[in-house]
């Protein structure tokens, strides 16, 4: 395997998932488990396949140690170092990135923890590396999203969407924003529609989470200290100053909140060297047909957008719904996605006594699953015990559950150290961690939980 020193890697796993129901309790969202591996070794996966040797993982102090001890159960070849973020700091991405800012020598490559995509990562560097860009971003367009009976209460979640505007001739991203941030309409700054001539506005694309920068970038937002996230500000504010121009010495003025004075500007930071700017004006390059402006319009801060076909497989586990059609679909593309074969379905420290067991589901490390057992569609985590007589349907256990005689599970989440006591009957409910739920129960749409300091029941 190649190694690759155009660029440092970043893995940002230190996200708690607001968007998921809180029922979890303290499980962090980068283990919870897709097929037979925690959801970030896909993302470490995915930096493998294109031949990146070592990366570094942020993460939360406090999980630190369950982080590296799942991942030292997953077969990986990257070197990967787990960098702790302080759990009583109330970081977002951008500040966690800043915490590492003197480790970054070289450009960065940020990936998100719970991406899942059998896009090749080259498709993004090259669109990076083509135009000699500040920032390449991925976004899938998987078209409407799809729909999924959920366990749990019965809720309406509205998902949050973005909008996104790419300039179609030449690729380059040139605006981006919440959709929440407007109420009814929304106003596209009329700078856009007069410097590009065919604008493709979206609010179906997937934000992956994949970003390129040069690493001027960092220094750049270390300066400025003045960024929380990178998607909901730092990626927008780049965008948005691509299309404006350099300010002249009288403009400078000010201070900053490190109350030092301003003396420079983001292009002072992206400034393009001589030999690049002189290869440009001597070549007859053009990223657009018409008009009598030069290649780029001028500008030396460039952003870029890659959307792959829709064919692409591609999503992030950030929702109960993403994270329930995950684990619903891995399996059916277990190659195309991890470019690998899925060998031990069945962990071989697990004792399966069962034969109705089927190819969709597996098995983990250390559990044990009776006779006259049914398994379908299903996912065992490790050290789980099921007993005799129990039917498991498109249900996801996790770690150290125990499911006892006569039970029927079926459209389920069971987390992590808890009990299903004999003759239950479930369809469609979420089980919180370490609850009992008691004998001969039955439920429908239901969560099982209890209610403490670390978790608020949903409804």
């Amino acid at each position: 395997m190649h190694k690759i020193s155009e660029f440092q890697t970043v893995v940002l796993a230190a996200g708690r998932g607001s968007r998921l129901p809180d029922v979890g309790g303290v499980v962090c969202k980068c283990l919870l488990p897709v097929g037979p591996y925690p959801v970030l070794w896909y993302s470490l996966n995915l930096l493998e396949r294109v031949g990146f040797q070592e990366t570094m993982i942020l993460v939360l102090d406090e999980d630190k140690s369950s982080i590296l001890s799942a991942l030292e159960k997953c077969p990986l070849k990257i070197k990967y170092e787990l960098i702790a973020i302080p759990a009583e700091e109330d970081w977002g991405t951008a500040n966690s990135l800043m915490h590492i800012s003197s480790r970054i020598t070289t450009d960065l490559i940020i990936i998100s923890g719970d991406i899942i995509t059998n896009i090749d990562l080259n498709e993004v560097l090259n669109l990076y590396r083509k135009h000699d860009a500040a920032l390449a971003t991925l976004f899938f367009n998987n078209g409407p999203e799809e729909w999924i009976e959920l366990p749990g209460l019965k809720t309406k979640v509205k998902p949050d969407r973005d909008l996104v505007c790419i300039d179609e001739e030449t690729g380059r991203l040139v605006f981006t924003a919440s959709a929440s941030d407007f109420e009814e309409n929304v106003t596209i700054p009329r700078l856009i529609v007069k410097k590009f001539r065919s604008i493709n506005m979206y609010s179906r694309l997937l934000d992956a989470h994949v970003y390129v920068m040069k690493n001027w970038i960092i220094n750049y937002m270390v300066d400025m200290n003045k960024f929380t996230s990178i998607k909901g500000e730092l990626v927008p504010h780049i965008v948005k100053k691509q299309l404006s121009r350099p300010k002249n010495f009288v403009e400078k003025k000010g201070t900053s909140e490190k109350n030092v004075e301003i003396d420079k500007d983001i292009f002072d930071y992206a400034h393009v060297s001589g030999y690049e700017s002189k290869i440009r004006q001597m070549s007859s390059y053009n990223d657009h047909r018409l008009g009598h402006k030069g290649a780029y319009y001028g500008d030396s801060l460039l952003c870029y957008a890659h959307i792959p076909d829709k064919n692409t497989f591609g999503m992030r586990v950030n929702t109960l719904s993403a994270f329930y059609l995950a684990n619903s679909k891995i399996l059916s593309k277990w190659e195309e996605v991890t470019r690998m074969p899925l060998t031990e379905r069945l962990h071989p420290n697990s004792q399966v006594s069962t034969k109705q067991i089927d190819d969709g589901s597996t098995v983990g490390d250390k559990s044990i699953v009776s006779e006259r057992t049914s398994i379908k569609s299903s996912f065992i985590g490790s050290n789980c015990i099921i007993e005799n007589k129990v039917r498991i349907t498109n249900s996801i256990l996790m770690n150290n559950v125990t499911i006892k005689e006569g039970c029927v599970l079926q459209d389920c989440v069971v987390y992590t150290g808890a009990t299903i006591e004999p003759g239950c009957s479930l369809q469609y409910c979420l089980v919180g961690p370490h609850h009992v739920v008691t004998s001969k129960t039955s439920g429908n749409h239901q969560l099982l939980a209890e209610t403490t300091d670390n978790m608020i029941t949903l409804g």
